[in-house]
């Protein structure tokens, strides 16, 4: 389930009940109709508080999140509102698996099945609640689905006209293309043993500086990262920064198709080959061209969201019952 799932979920299920124990008196008080469905003052406080375990909010803020996140938190269930109309007109279904896929990954944030199930319980939110609360979040995630698979794709012009009009964003730093040869050393390894590992790179050195074993064929058999090992030791390409101070000075210093001698790092010890030195510059149309299309479509994909969503809004009948003010002096700062 994808994070705006989870969110779109939780407020879903925060706009769905008003709970007696955390909400106020008035907790059934009608703040807003959407189309002649009531949004309580109850359920406002709900979505108020889920959107302030959502943002990072100085303590400040906390205390002044009634007013601070009221328009946000109307704005949210008039859209979740209208939204599950659309699922609702459209006959949009859910497979059952999803639903159970989603309950599993939720459950997953609690330490125990006994806990989501206390959780819930003190929600005041059985399973089946949740089971169709899920299903409805679902629709609606497949209604913005479907709104988004019809934005259109950056053009091939578009994506030249971005890399033309954006230079700055292009800019590389100095860059290396380096493989290792990893022999693990623990914090608990005795001087002899890290004295053995040393001998076993040194060896290895000397053997792929006469030629009797290539680096890539050296690092399949001995290196210790399991990740690399299997693609000849190649750790594609790092900036500075990226690695270990020591890894990285050796990774730079050494001439390119040569190896370096034994470098320690708090994992162990390295024989490190550089493959190619990129010296700093800019990222050419064809390198970027991927990451440029991907921001394109997703700036893309957003806007179809947003227009979709303000043409729902313009259509709709939605009457207010209670200005932000107003709520404000009804939930003053704590």
């Amino acid at each position: 389930m994808t994070r705006f799932a989870l969110t779109l979920l939780a407020l879903c299920l925060a706009a769905a009940a008003a709970h007696p124990q955390t909400t106020a008196p008035d907790a059934g008080l009608v703040v807003v109709r959407v189309e002649g469905e009531p949004v309580t003052e109850g359920q406002l406080l709900e979505v108020i508080e889920d959107l302030a375990r959502q943002q990072e909010l100085t303590l400040e803020q906390r205390r002044q999140r009634h007013s601070l996140l009221f328009d946000d938190a109307i704005d949210s269930v008039v859209t979740i509102t209208l939204l599950k109309r659309e699922a609702r007109d459209g006959k949009v279904t859910v497979e059952p698996s999803k639903v159970d896929e989603a309950m599993l990954e939720l459950g997953k944030r609690y330490p125990s099945p006994e806990d989501f199930a206390a959780a819930l319980e003190k929600q005041g939110v059985t399973k089946a609640e949740l089971r169709a609360n899920i299903e409805q979040s679902l629709a609606v995630q497949q209604v913005l689905e479907e709104v988004i698979r019809g934005a259109s794709e950056a053009t091939p012009a578009e994506i030249e006209k971005f890399y033309d009009d954006n230079p700055d964003k292009f800019a590389l730093p100095e860059r290396v293309h380096a493989a290792h040869i990893l022999v693990r050393v623990g914090a608990g390894d005795t001087p002899e043993q890290q004295g053995a590992a040393r001998k076993k790179l040194e060896a290895l050195r000397a053997e792929i500086e006469s030629g009797a074993v290539s680096f890539a064929a050296a690092a399949a058999e001995h290196s210790e990262d399991t990740v690399t090992a299997a693609r000849g030791g190649d750790m594609g390409v790092f900036t500075r920064g990226q690695m270990p101070k020591p890894f990285e000075d050796a990774a730079f210093a050494t001439l390119p198709g040569t190896v370096s001698a034994v470098v320690e790092t708090p994992v162990g010890y390295h024989l490190i080959r550089t493959i190619e030195r990129r010296p700093a510059g800019q990222a050419s149309l064809e390198e970027a061209r991927p990451a440029i299309k991907k921001h394109l479509d997703r700036a893309a994909q957003q806007e179809a969201a947003r227009a979709f969503l303000a043409g729902l809004k313009a259509e709709a009948r939605i009457e207010s019952f209670m200005t932000r003010e107003e709520f404000a002096r009804r939930h003053p700062v704590e």
